[in-house]
């Protein structure tokens, strides 16, 4: 008769898959911790950089100035973003991307707190520059080390997704916390203003231990890199994110000419949540047929705006604003940044700093020219001529798009 008990051998060869697994598990729930630990730093880093937001024209109100002071105060995050990008945009390959990381959670921990402290147009400037710095810092490094830590086999896509993703949801999301409670219980300093201090020291703590490959021997200040290969994609967000720079700076003056100047945060969260919304749409296209939806829609958004904007039909503004909001932060902003974290590694960091330095450099330069041009011809004429350049670059981009890009390089399988 046999043996109703297992041998040693039979014992083995049943127990070695069942501790082979639990060995496999172990690393790789840390590596998804370390992953939600970055994304979770991203939204913190971002979420900051709007936070003030609907409290732009109070401080300005207090300090007795005017728009102009405003909007001077809101390109400072330029200032300190741009500089950032383009000398330190790759100092993650030297430092390390948890440094770096790190650094950023720190400046925009700092810019936080001067306005807790202070709160008011003095120190705006510096609390933007502050922003400015810690987005360079973090969007960079994060976006190297989500690519770098993506399992095996898995698209570039997944990486460009959780940080598309994030960052769209934090650039919108502060400011709508902040426009809720002010609705609420109108101040100077709204909760929102700790909650994100205290994000962002968590994420400190947390990012504190993630793991990470050996920093690599080199200069410390690194340029961002434009590959020829990814020049569509660096073009694109660069288009993309000028059109949402403009709707931006329109809707403020939008929503007072109806009496809803406090809706301002709300706003400007459908601009970057119907981007947010549509990303898991985006990840099943291929990176090239994401960036040829996002040229189709971004000009149909804003013809829809501009027709909103002209006939006073604040339905079609908002309806305008979410559709170039979704090709902008959805399809443009995603399939671009799968196309560039699927590059070579060791370019990985500056070559994604190039990219947003692209992006920025769209959302800042076409604004200013735009409100220089309304002040010569008028508002509506100015939006006119842009819509009209928008039409033929984003066709132009489109026929060079495919006829240049892999129809399957993937940005979603």
């Amino acid at each position: 008769m046999t043996s109703g008990r297992l041998g040693p051998t039979r014992v083995a060869r049943w127990t070695a898959p069942v501790l082979e697994s639990a060995s496999l598990a172990t690393p790789r729930r840390a590596a998804t911790a370390d992953n939600r630990a970055v994304a979770l730093s991203i939204f913190a880093v971002t979420a900051a950089v709007n936070l003030q937001m609907p409290l732009y024209r109070t401080y300005a109100q207090a300090a007795g100035a005017g728009n102009t002071a405003t909007t001077v105060v809101f390109a400072f995050y330029v200032v300190g973003l741009v500089p950032t990008l383009m000398l330190f945009g790759g100092i993650s390959d030297r430092v390390g991307r948890r440094t770096s990381i790190l650094a950023g959670l720190l400046a925009s921990l700092l810019a936080t707190g001067i306005m807790i402290v202070s709160p008011g147009l003095r120190l705006l400037g510096l609390s933007r520059v502050l922003q400015g710095v810690g987005v360079g810092l973090t969007l960079g490094a994060a976006s190297a080390y989500l690519a770098e830590r993506r399992p095996a086999g898995a698209p570039a896509s997944r990486s460009a997704t959780t940080v598309t993703i994030a960052s769209s949801l934090g650039f919108g999301g502060g400011a709508l916390f902040t426009g809720l409670l002010l609705m609420a219980h109108p101040t100077l300093r709204p909760a929102s203003f700790w909650v994100v201090a205290a994000l962002a020291i968590v994420c400190a703590a947390s990012v504190a231990r993630i793991e990470e490959e050996r920093p690599r021997q080199g200069a410390l200040m690194r340029l961002p890199i434009v590959r020829l290969p990814t020049i569509v994609s660096n073009l694109a967000i660069l288009v993309a994110w000028a059109v949402t720079g403009v709707i931006i700076s329109l809707l403020p003056g939008q929503l007072a000419a109806h009496h809803l100047s406090a809706w301002a945060g709300p706003a400007l969260f459908l601009v970057n949540g119907t981007g947010a919304l549509v990303q898991p749409l985006a990840m099943r296209l291929s990176a090239r047929n994401s960036l040829l939806v996002g040229f189709a829609c971004l000009p149909v958004g804003f013809t829809v705006l501009l027709a909103g904007a002209a006939t006073g039909t604040l339905a079609l503004v908002l309806g305008g604003a979410s559709i170039a909001g979704a090709a902008c932060y959805g399809f443009t902003y995603q399939g671009g940044l799968a196309g560039i974290t699927e590059g070579e590694p060791a370019l990985r960091a500056r070559a994604v700093a190039g990219y947003f330095l692209f992006a920025y450099l769209g959302f800042a330069l076409p604004s200013v020219a735009l409100g220089v041009l309304s002040d010569r011809y008028g508002l509506i004429p100015a939006l006119h001529g842009f819509d009209f350049v928008l039409v033929a670059t984003c066709a132009a981009l489109a026929i060079v798009a495919k006829l240049t890009l892999p129809a399957r390089q993937s940005a979603g399988r």
